[in-house]
């Protein structure tokens, strides 16, 4: 069973590549054509990268925060195999 930290993050991570996907990026196509710049950036530029600001933001958090990421709670030692000389 997931987390409800990891599922978020499936979540959140899903839904920003439908936004950058087709045919999400369809619809914003249009809004573009008749506000093709905002704040003096390109809008469809601005809708991409904050959509994958987001993913990102996503993942350093989750690699952050979730204990299933954690890499530390493995303490195994490795040990190496199949020495031959």
């Amino acid at each position: 069973m997931k987390s409800f930290g990891e599922r978020c993050f499936w979540i959140i991570l899903v839904f920003s590549v439908l936004m950058v996907n087709p045919p999400v990026v369809y619809w914003v196509n249009d809004y573009c054509l008749t506000h093709p710049l905002t704040f003096g950036w390109p809008t469809m530029y601005l809708w991409l990268e904050f959509w994958y600001i987001v993913m990102i933001v996503a993942f350093l958090f989750s690699a952050w925060k979730l204990k299933a990421w954690d890499c530390r709670q493995d303490q195994t030692k490795i040990e190496q195999i199949g020495h031959s000389e």
